[in-house]
């Protein structure tokens, strides 16, 4: 391998990396808890279950927002670029339009997840109010018998513990 050979793949080994290091590069000015609390858009926790995550999404100003959300550590390798987050793509998500508006904008939304639900506002009329991913945690379904005995099945949400065996057995879930 001559010098030059080895420049050149060093050259394109710090290149490449320098590239990784920018992926997903941007400051989030703020925080769902700031937003909350200066009345900006933001999400709140409304209940947490055996698989299920839901959310009250909320924009009390006079603005556009679009609240992005992913489920159980989704990560978007390719689709539209996002504007905002440098490396990154744009996630599904919930918008809220408040402009013109007297009353906060609000919208639930109950996920399914197997672990968590993550929402970032990145998109919208306001930079200032962009927060990265918050995570919201889903409660782990009944994987064994055992999760159902002993009242077990009562904190899985089935009505009984048969129900819940069958369910661990077949994986059918009759709540």
């Amino acid at each position: 391998m001559t010098k030059r050979t080895m420049t050149t793949g060093l050259l394109a080994l710090v290149l490449s990396l320098s590239t990784m290091a920018t992926a997903l590069a941007y400051d989030f000015p703020s925080t769902n808890d700031i937003n909350r609390t200066n009345n900006f858009p933001h999400v709140n926790l409304v209940e947490s279950g055996a698989g299920f995550v839901t959310l009250q999404f909320v924009n009390d100003t006079n603005s556009l927002a679009f609240f992005e959300y992913r489920i159980d550590g989704e990560v978007l390798t390719s689709g539209t670029s996002h504007p905002v987050v440098t490396g990154d793509f744009i996630y599904e998500g919930v918008s809220l339009d408040s402009r013109n508006v007297e009353d906060p904008v609000h919208a639930f939304r109950t996920f399914e997840a197997n672990s968590t639900v993550e929402v970032r506002l990145a998109l919208g009329g306001e930079r200032d109010w962009d927060f990265d991913w918050v995570t919201f945690e889903a409660l782990p379904d009944a994987s064994t018998k055992d999760d159902c005995r002993t009242g077990g099945w009562e904190t899985y949400g089935f009505a009984n513990q048969g129900q819940c065996i069958r369910f661990v057995e077949t994986g059918q879930d009759s709540r």
